[in-house]
């Protein structure tokens, strides 16, 4: 099962513990996108033969990026500049936001990609197995898939 430690390791956010470090992102908030990620993951992997570790994988990355996009929503809304002696405000330059949109963008390019191949697996049961042709009684022999299949 995915953890919050595992969640801020991979988005490195700080939880504080270091002596002059703030939290950058809440437990609760990152408790939340676990359980969601959980949640949305386990409902596909419901219909899909995927294994038990691409399942918690996917689970991971998508908690990862959920979480993630919770500071980047908070990093983006701050607008950083000052206002002049007039009391206009001037912008300035914002580097951080774009890095958090580029890792956020990989996050969910990581997110995708394990759910993809969730939602590409056969389920369970389907994979490799050549069910026996299907005839019924009443199809013309022409037409029984048993007769088709010799024929070919």
């Amino acid at each position: 099962m995915t953890t919050i430690s595992d969640i801020r390791a991979i988005i490195n956010a700080k939880d504080g513990t270091t002596e002059g470090d703030a939290v950058e992102l809440s437990d609760d908030s990152i408790e939340i996108a676990i359980d969601n990620a959980d949640t949305y993951v386990s409902d596909l992997a419901g219909r899909s033969g995927a294994s038990a570790e691409i399942i918690a994988l996917a689970k991971t990355n998508h908690a990862a990026y959920l979480a993630y996009q919770t500071y980047a929503d908070r990093i983006v809304e701050e607008l950083p500049g000052s206002f002049d002696q007039a009391g206009v405000f001037q912008p300035i330059a914002n580097p951080i936001a774009k890095q958090v949109m580029e890792k956020l963008r990989g996050l969910k390019a990581t997110s995708d990609e394990t759910i993809q191949i969730i939602c590409t697996m056969p389920p369970m049961g389907e994979q490799g197995e050549t069910p026996e042709p299907a005839d019924s009684e009443e199809y013309p022999d022409e037409f029984k898939i048993s007769n088709l299949i010799l024929e070919w």
